[in-house]
């Protein structure tokens, strides 16, 4: 076990991955909980907001495939293709079921007697500008990661 621990550990391209992850998240926590002036944990954990956390992971990863397999590699081409979708799936699919889950909920809303908890969640996707900035972080990280720990 200790063996299979050493080896996920050294993996450059999953450390980035989590680390870019993580990073958003915490952004995204920060930034929510300063606008709401009180710590909202859920936000630090939840899908959608500023940035995309999606975007920054697969990002971090695609970056980091392309500097050790290159872009010719079939790693490359599984990650070019894994980071499409998932970030076309945040920008758009996502974003489209929040905005929908909003105006359902105003229509549910209009009974009174409707408990909060049972509402849609609506922050489910991210806006153009929330995946650009995951994606320049992901990119970030990949690089800083890439000049501290392999070069």
């Amino acid at each position: 076990m200790a063996e299979f621990f050493k080896l996920i550990i050294s993996n450059h391209i999953l450390n980035t991955g989590v680390i870019s992850w993580f990073l958003a998240q915490s952004i995204k926590g920060i930034i929510e909980s300063v606008r709401a002036r009180k710590i909202l944990i859920e936000r630090f954990f939840g899908s959608g907001g500023m940035p995309s956390s999606h975007s920054s992971l697969v990002t971090s990863v695609l970056t980091m495939v392309y500097l050790t397999c290159g872009v010719a590699s079939p790693e490359f081409a599984i990650t070019a293709v894994f980071w499409f979708i998932t970030t076309y799936d945040a920008a758009n699919v996502r974003y489209a079921v929040g905005e929908q889950a909003k105006i359902i909920n105003q229509i549910i809303m209009i009974d009174e007697r409707v408990e909060r908890e049972k509402l849609f969640k609506e922050l489910m996707g991210h806006t153009k500008t929330e995946i650009f900035f995951g994606c320049l972080l992901g990119l970030a990280v990949a690089l800083i990661y890439w000049a501290l720990f392999i070069l």
